[in-house]
This record gives C-alpha cells, sequence and structure tokens, in this order.
C-alpha cells in the first residue's frame, strides 16, 4: 500500500488506522482532500479520512490519534464548511454509525446509531404508533449524530419543541479514548435532565462538535403520532411580506394548531410551507385547517386547501412526502434566532448576503420560542463569504451559529457568562486531557 504520509508520524497514523479499521474504512491521499473540500492535487488537506462502524472503532482512532499527536476533528458529513479546520488532522465521518432504529415501546424510547438519517428513525418508531418531536425538513441525509453534535435542533415539527430536548441517553468515546453510557435520567423515573442531583454531563455535550466526546449511539424520546395536514402556497419574497408571514406563523405556533412553519426564499421567489396538527382526530383537524386559514388571511396570506397525510406515512408504511427542497446541496451557514430579533438579523444578513454576491437560497423554519435561519451559501469557497468571515456582526444582532466549526465558534464562546466558560474548560480537561478531540486547548 502506498502510504500519502506528509511526515512520518502521519504515515504511521495512516497504517495504524489501515490495520485497526481495513481498507475499506480509511481514505488516503487525493480521495481524502476531495472528500474534506481541498484541492485534491495540493499537498494539503487531513491526514485520513475514517469511518468507524462502531465504539469500538471510534475508540481505536482515538487511541491513534493520542499516539501519535494528532487531532481527531468529527464531522457528521463532509465536505465541510470551513475545511482549513481538518488540515493536518485525522477525520472521523461519523456517518458509518449505523446501529437500526431499536424501539422500546413500553419506555416509548428508540435506540438508533449516530449515522443512521433521522427520517429512518421517525418511521421504525411510526410503525410502533409513535414518531420523534421533530425531524430536519428536507431529509438530506441529515444524521441523527450530525443534528444532535451540532446542537441542530431540526425543522418539522420544531413548533412543539426541540429534538435536543428529547435526548434521554448516549453512548459516547471520550477523547481519553473512554467508552462511556451517559444520561438514561428516565430509569430512575426522571424527565430528560432531571435526575435528582444524579450529575448528567450529556447536556453539555450536545453541540459540541464532537469535542470531549464522540457520539455513537443515542437514545431519543417518542411521542404519540399525530393527525396532520400540509398547505403549501408560493410568494414574493420581498421584506414585508416575509416579515408579515413570520409574525402570522408566530400566531399560529403559538396557539399550537400548528407544529410546522417552513419558509423558502430563492431567487426573490418565496415558498410558504405548514404542517397544521392535533392529537384529537380527523374531524378535529378539519377545525384546525380552517383556523390556521383565517389566521394567516388576517396577514395577507391566502392559504390553499390542506391536504391530509396520508395513512401509510402516519403508520410508517410509506415516506414522509418532502416538503420542497432547495435547488443545491452548496455549503451553508445555520443560526438561530430568537424572535424579538428577527428584524434586526435580516437587516445584517442582508447587508452581508449584498457583499458577497446573492444568497443561492435561505430557509426559516419557527418554533414556538424561536427559528432556526439556514443561509445557503454561493461559491467554491463558502468560508470566505462576508457572512462568515464578518459573523461576529450577526451574533451583535442576536442571532448564534448552529454548526458552527472552531473558528465560528469563538463568536459562541465571547458571549458566555465566565461561570460557563470555567466550567466547559474544565469538564474539557476532565474528558479530553490530551486535547485530541479539542485541539489547540479549545472547548464548546
Amino acid at each position: 500500500m502506498m502510504v500519502d504520509g506528509r511526515n512520518s508520524m502521519a504515515g504511521a497514523a495512516q497504517a495504524d488506522l489501515t490495520d485497526r479499521l481495513g481498507r475499506d474504512r480509511v481514505v488516503l491521499g487525493e480521495m481524502a482532500r476531495k472528500l474534506c473540500g481541498f484541492d485534491p492535487s495540493s499537498r494539503d488537506g487531513p491526514v485520513a479520512v475514517v469511518r468507524p462502524c462502531s465504539a469500538e472503532q471510534v475508540e481505536h482512532v482515538v487511541r491513534i490519534g493520542r499516539l501519535r499527536h494528532l487531532p481527531v476533528e468529527v464531522r457528521g458529513h463532509l465536505p465541510a464548511l470551513l475545511p482549513d479546520d481538518l488540515r493536518d488532522a485525522i477525520v472521523l465521518d461519523s456517518s458509518g454509525l449505523c446501529r437500526p432504529p431499536t424501539v422500546d415501546i413500553s419506555r416509548r424510547v428508540v435506540t438508533v446509531g449516530a449515522g443512521i438519517d433521522l427520517a429512518i428513525a421517525d418511521r421504525a418508531a411510526r410503525q410502533a404508533r409513535l414518531c420523534l418531536r421533530t425531524l430536519p425538513g428536507t431529509f438530506a441525509g441529515e444524521s441523527v449524530g450530525a443534528l444532535l453534535s451540532a446542537g441542530d435542533p431540526g425543522e418539522l415539527g420544531l413548533g412543539n419543541g426541540s429534538l435536543l430536548s428529547d435526548v434521554v441517553s448516549a453512548q459516547v468515546v471520550t477523547g481519553s479514548a473512554r467508552v462511556l453510557r451517559l444520561g438514561a435520567s428516565d430509569l430512575f423515573g426522571q424527565p430528560p435532565w432531571l435526575a435528582d442531583g444524579v450529575p448528567q454531563p450529556l447536556p453539555l455535550l450536545l453541540g459540541a462538535e464532537g469535542r470531549m466526546a464522540v457520539l455513537c449511539e443515542v437514545t431519543l424520546r417518542l411521542h404519540r403520532t399525530p393527525h396532520v395536514s400540509w398547505s403549501q402556497v408560493d410568494f414574493t419574497a420581498n421584506r414585508p411580506q416575509l416579515l408579515a408571514i413570520l409574525s402570522a406563523a408566530r400566531t399560529v405556533v403559538s396557539m399550537q394548531l400548528c407544529d410546522t412553519v417552513l419558509v423558502q426564499e430563492h431567487q426573490g421567489q418565496g415558498h410558504l410551507a405548514v404542517r397544521a396538527v392535533t392529537w384529537r382526530g380527523a374531524d378535529e383537524l378539519v377545525r384546525v385547517c380552517a383556523q390556521v386559514q383565517d389566521v394567516l388571511k388576517q396577514h395577507g396570506i391566502q392559504l390553499p386547501a390542506f391536504v391530509a397525510e396520508d395513512p401509510r406515512t402516519r403508520l410508517g408504511q410509506a415516506p414522509m412526502p418532502q416538503v420542497r427542497q432547495p435547488a443545491t446541496r452548496a455549503a451553508t451557514l445555520d443560526l438561530r434566532v430568537a424572535w424579538p430579533d428577527v428584524s434586526a438579523v435580516l437587516d445584517v444578513v442582508d447587508a452581508l448576503a449584498a457583499e458577497g454576491g446573492p444568497l443561492l437560497g435561505r430557509r426559516w423554519s419557527l418554533g414556538m420560542d424561536f427559528m432556526r435561519l439556514q443561509c445557503t451559501l454561493p461559491g467554491t469557497r463558502a468560508d470566505l463569504h462576508p457572512l462568515v468571515q464578518r459573523i461576529s456582526l450577526i451574533a451583535d444582532a442576536g442571532a448564534l451559529p448552529i454548526s458552527s466549526g472552531a473558528r465560528l465558534r469563538t463568536v459562541s464562546r465571547e458571549r458566555m457568562a465566565a461561570p460557563a466558560k470555567i466550567l466547559l474548560a474544565a469538564l474539557a480537561r476532565a474528558w479530553d486531557p490530551d486535547a485530541v478531540l479539542s485541539p489547540k486547548g479549545g472547548f464548546p
């Protein structure tokens, strides 16, 4: 085997990884650089891209990183928004952690590998007349681990709360190469995070992007399957119309008439998708849909008739119909925005987008307390776009990045209270003493 090492340490690490995981789970050379977003013909890039399939293999990867003094960067999907962070690192692609969903009906939970598409876990739960609280809105291969490690709340069902609040337990591998099971507070008869004094470090790991520990398996709480109907309409994507739609959407979400409102903008055109929901039966759903139409009509938005979800979809026998997807899978910048800050964030995003050329698209998903804003960035080097380079201006307006990456995460840390910084720094030293998962002493 030809070893594509830039130095003896990298070459030794590549040999160790191939020996432990097998050639089919280790990518080297030009293909590794291409996967991570580097020029395949250059010599800059990752040491290797590995795709372990179990916690034991993740443990081997972390041990090799410690032994060879190389950082291990965890990613749920590639290429990365900030490829420079992967230079001279072992890139751990968590998409290979594919334990099939296992539903426990008595406890109303599902246990699934971090690399499994969240929609697959939801379909398995629906076959037991249960479902997940929220899902990624586009079903574009978003895995459980990629969402939770990035602190992403999901999109479908966000009006009823975030997926993050339903994490019951997780199997993780720490930076010191220890396999641990964290959480499981329901075993004590308590909801997540309320364990009567029992330490719960798992909440601090969610959104940490693989720092301190790598998520391998996750147990999520399930909920009763509701009756739902969809209505979708196109609109002209100007600022007054967008703000009117956001105002109307907040009203129907706060009235608990809808659990999903998605707004997509692309080249001056907009698309609104609304999902009305009830647990009281099909007859009640008809009344809920009429109420939603009345509220939006008061804001000048004429929704067409709702279309009920296919019963086979509700029972997990068919995939959920996809709402309109973005036209491209280009790099995105995801933001969490509180409702009072919408106008200010919109102004800053528009100004920065104008500097770097028009965005390929913008997508809003609306929840009870906050919304998720996804900006699709143009160009091959999205990390050089003004929205990324000057992310601090967006944070000053009230938004914080989701899945922010090493450099963008600094913006979040600067706005943390001193006690929180001290706590996270201490936790990082305890879980990752050699800074294998938190290179250069960084912490979530």
